[in-house]
């Protein structure tokens, strides 16, 4: 039992602590909102950005960060989604098996001749546990649960993020409809931070499948891009900071102080560095300067990714990627998508106005998403059904000692 009481002059305490930071965090927004103004007008900020030569945010070519645009009206329009679920190998229990389950959403707005209206559905996959050479037997021969469980421990995420990517692929051409379809996917376009822990086949896989899938999108003119909730990044807010250097309106670069420390201290930085007045802002409070809870399904400019992984590993130089904050009515969400999006002005009205019907209905976040996720989720009673199935078909095939450890059995008779 928790003693609320032991932690209440804490959280007193931390009350506080929040207050002095909201106050802290308006002063600088309203630095932000002011710096976009000055950045916004600068002609050499793109060029500068480029002989730096680091992987950051820079103005996208030929247009203007300090605009904010009004969500196009909506028409028809098809809308895929993907997400993913597991069930962990569990070495309480009599084999461990596991099992990843990838689920879709597809809705369709005045469906096309021959179209079903939706589809809600899943794809379950069952795994046998990764075997290694740690993996022990006990003395029937059959692998220790135990030992397997720990030998698939951090490849599940990477395994149903495959799943998700493979369906996603495979959906565009079984639900796609040419010219009004958008493709969501939870999270980032691409999922760097998981594909840069990775070493070896599982990486190169990875970023096959993510590839592929943004070529085929772009193949079929189907606009594709990933849906960031409560996000925490500060790159557009990185640019800025980067504007604020004292040398770039007169050489067109940073002075060296500048260069050594802006992507060093991102939160603390000297008091008197150029940066320092909006180190510790994220992009979304920098947003919600521009996008105030009126402008229902207003979007900023899109900003451009500088990367290094993008263009070797994804488009091979052939564009970019970049992102726009959407006021989303709850909260500012954070939209990735490819160049050739934002270039196209068809492509790029059909995916904001898709984003925005879509984060309407589904109050605030976009219900394809939060429909896959239904689709895909493993809940307790599945996961116990999923293990009772296992027992159930083991002992059907003369496998006669179920195993299941003392907790296991004691989840299943109440003590008390």
């Amino acid at each position: 039992m928790l003693d609320l009481e032991a932690v209440l002059d804490a959280m007193h305490g931390l009350a506080d602590e929040v207050r002095g930071s909201r106050e802290e965090t308006l002063r600088r927004r309203e630095r932000g909102r002011a710096q976009i103004e000055v950045a916004g007008a600068l002609d050499c900020l793109r060029g500068a950005v480029q002989k730096f030569g680091e992987d950051m945010a820079l103005p996208a070519a030929q247009r203007d960060m300090r605009r904010t645009y009004p969500p196009p009206a909506v028409g028809h329009y098809t809308v895929i989604a993907t997400d993913g679920s597991q069930v962990a190998p569990d070495y309480h229990h009599v084999a461990p098996w596991y099992l990843i389950n990838a689920g879709c959403a597809v809705f369709r707005y005045g469906p096309p001749p021959g179209r079903s209206r939706s589809r809600l559905s899943s794809e379950p996959i069952l795994k046998p546990p990764q075997r290694n050479a740690q993996t022990t037997r006990d003395e029937e021969g059959t692998a220790d649960a135990r030992a397997v469980a720990v030998s698939v421990s951090g490849r599940l995420e990477v395994e149903r993020l495959r799943a998700e990517l493979e369906y996603a692929a495979r959906l565009l051409d079984e639900e796609g409809d040419p010219g009004r379809t958008v493709l969501l996917l939870d999270g980032p376009l691409i999922q760097w931070r998981m594909i840069s822990d990775l070493r070896g086949p599982e990486k190169g896989e990875l970023v096959r499948l993510f590839k592929e899938l943004v070529y085929r999108s772009r193949e079929l003119r189907i606009p594709i891009a990933g849906f960031i909730s409560r996000s925490r990044a500060v790159e557009w807010v990185t640019l800025l900071r980067f504007s604020l250097c004292d040398d770039l309106p007169t050489t067109g670069r940073l002075c060296p102080a500048c260069q050594r420390g802006l992507l060093r201290f991102n939160t603390e930085p000297p008091a008197d560095a150029h940066h320092a007045p909006l180190a510790g802002l994220r992009d979304i409070e920098l947003a919600n300067q521009l996008l105030d809870r009126s402008q229902r399904g207003w979007r900023t400019e899109v900003i451009e990714l500088q990367s290094k992984m993008w263009d070797q590993e994804i488009t091979e130089g052939a564009g970019a990627a970049g992102f726009f904050y959407l006021q989303a009515g709850a909260e500012i969400a954070r939209v990735e998508l490819p160049q050739w999006v934002w270039e196209d002005q068809a492509q790029m009205d059909l995916l904001h106005s898709a984003i925005w019907d879509q984060c309407d209905v589904g109050h605030g976040y976009p219900m394809a998403l939060s429909e896959a996720h239904e689709a895909a989720v493993v809940r307790g009673a599945d996961r116990d059904a999923f293990y009772l199935l296992i027992e159930r078909i083991l002992r059907d095939s003369d496998f006669a000692e179920t195993n299941l450890s003392a907790k296991a059995r004691s989840k299943r008779r109440p003590l008390a």
